[in-house]
């Protein structure tokens, strides 16, 4: 509990907490339940797979979809049915979780960080260009909190530099810019359906591109490598989805668009709600005109300069208002994480010492990532939350900034 004198006669705003759960139906249950009676629980022989791709690829406009047992696995399989591998360099951003990082690792590749924009939080497309090398093959551009990255500047840079761009959407699904679903740009989109997403599966994940070629290598790479009964053409895992998971997240997929408005609703709230100590003690990424924003999350940008304490102490107050959804997303860049700095990798410093590689990496500082590390706090927004939920947020928020104010 926070340590946050009594304020108000010292009663929390909330006295139920706010806690995060995903919007889990009737429906839902039954179809999952269904499948389990049924005995067709794998998705070799199964309908739940194939269904819930054909409907990805209607919703997100792409060709071909290709369902997996996590977002983790997603971004793996992309790498891997691109060609990503030893020698090879892929840039992405230090500001999002680690895999966006260390699936480039388990492709045996190196991750490069680009830095990000304080207003989106996303990868800076000028700073793209200040690391790529002679070895660099792919672009991961992770679509952060659900808002989209700015797609026209990061692919024009990569047409004209002949890299693919995998855009990493597990946080944007049913984002749009500029007319068209995140995840449908690049040459491939991964998903994730883990339980704090749009939809959920509970593990979950997919691979979605207009790309035969990259589709055929990631259904392969999903399962085995293999072609034919025991027939095995390319080094694979085995990463398919079960059954009951693919018929819960086609169920989930049938009302996502009443999944995001829901988001879309609180966050418009908590942003009215918040003008008063909006650019005073706080700021927040408002969405641009040309993009849909998915609101996975609220990240919130502390003014530190006038606060008397930092921003752990803001997080731990926050929760003792009854706010339980507060966390921090994320409080330590990539590029600063042991797993890169001590360059261990795979043992034996691989792959960095690769002798394809043949050169050393150093992990120059990047201000922005860094400065926005300092200071984020981030609040899931979960489609069951009201406008009374996100009222109560936005006043646990001023009461708690207010009180630590200079």
């Amino acid at each position: 509990m926070s340590d946050l004198p009594a304020i108000e006669g010292g009663k929390p705003i909330r006295s139920t907490p706010l806690r995060f759960r995903p919007w889990i139906t009737d429906e839902d249950i039954n179809l999952v339940v269904d499948v389990l009676r049924s005995g067709q629980l794998s998705a070799i022989g199964g309908k739940w797979n194939a269904l819930l791709e054909q409907e990805l690829t209607k919703y997100l406009g792409v060709k071909y979809a290709i369902t997996v047992s996590n977002g983790t696995t997603a971004l793996h399989v992309a790498l891997k049915a691109i060609g990503v591998g030893p020698g090879d360099e892929v840039i992405t951003t230090p500001f999002t979780f680690a895999a966006s990082a260390t699936t480039i690792l388990h492709a045996n590749a190196i991750p490069i960080f680009a830095d990000i924009d304080r207003e989106t939080l996303n990868i800076d497309p000028a700073s793209i260009e200040d690391v790529i090398t002679d070895r660099t093959k792919a672009v991961i551009v992770v679509h952060l909190a659900g808002y989209p990255a700015e797609m026209d500047e990061i692919m024009k840079i990569a047409n004209e530099r002949g890299l693919y761009v995998i855009e990493d959407t597990a946080q944007a699904l049913g984002a749009i810019y500029r007319g068209r679903m995140v995840g449908s740009i690049g040459h491939v989109g991964t998903l994730s359906f883990y339980p704090t997403k749009t939809i959920t599966t509970g593990e979950g994940g997919a691979v979605v591109t207009s790309d035969a070629d990259i589709a055929n290598r990631a259904r392969l790479l999903r399962s085995h490598g293999e072609t034919g009964k025991y027939y095995y053409e390319l080094l694979g895992y085995n990463y398919r989805m079960t059954e009951f998971q693919a018929a819960l997240g086609y169920s989930q997929l049938r009302r996502i668009e009443e999944i995001i408005r829901r988001k879309e609703t609180f966050a418009k709230v908590l942003m009215e709600e918040l003008r008063d100590v909006e650019n005073d003690l706080i700021q927040f990424p408002r969405p641009k005109p040309y993009i849909r924003h998915a609101w996975h999350l609220f990240q919130i940008i502390l003014n530190l300069e006038k606060l008397r304490v930092g921003r752990d102490r803001v997080v731990e107050a926050l929760r003792a208002e009854g706010i339980e959804a507060v966390t921090v997303a994320y409080p330590i860049p990539l590029h600063k994480e042991p797993i890169i700095t001590n360059t261990m990798g795979h043992g034996k410093g691989c792959p960095w010492t690769c002798p394809y590689y043949g050169r050393k990496v150093t992990y120059k500082p990047l201000p922005n990532a860094e400065w926005v590390a300092e200071r984020v706090v981030t609040i899931l927004i979960g489609p069951l939350y009201t406008t009374e939920d996100a009222v109560d947020t936005a006043n646990a928020i001023k009461k708690v900034l207010n009180y630590y104010r200079k």
